[in-house]
């Protein structure tokens, strides 16, 4: 049996799925999912990748990365990757030079 989260499911996780379908990764990105897919045409959104295709390149699921239009985001908006707090982890730049 295949379970796949609706986007009212994910309201109560702490946490955004690592790869959200297009649906999801609209809301993430806070547009409609025909808004997402011109931003993702326009080269706005990094494109998904094919997840289960496995005797023909068009089967399978497409699905996006949240890390990286995380990413994408931080880009656009100038912000250095190394000085981002990790959400999960308490921030990257904090273990800086541990050893």
């Amino acid at each position: 049996m295949i379970v796949i989260a609706k986007v009212s499911d994910l309201a109560g996780l702490p946490y955004w799925p690592r790869l959200l379908s297009r649906d999801q990764a609209a809301r993430y990105v806070g547009v409609s999912p025909g808004q997402f897919d011109r931003e993702v045409a326009d080269g706005h959104w990094p494109p998904p990748e094919r997840r289960g295709a496995v005797l023909s390149a068009r089967a399978g699921r497409l699905l996006w990365d949240r890390l990286l239009l995380d990413k994408r985001q931080d880009e656009r908006s100038g912000l250095q990757q190394d000085s981002i707090a990790d959400n999960r982890t308490g921030g990257a730049s904090e273990w800086a030079g541990w050893n």
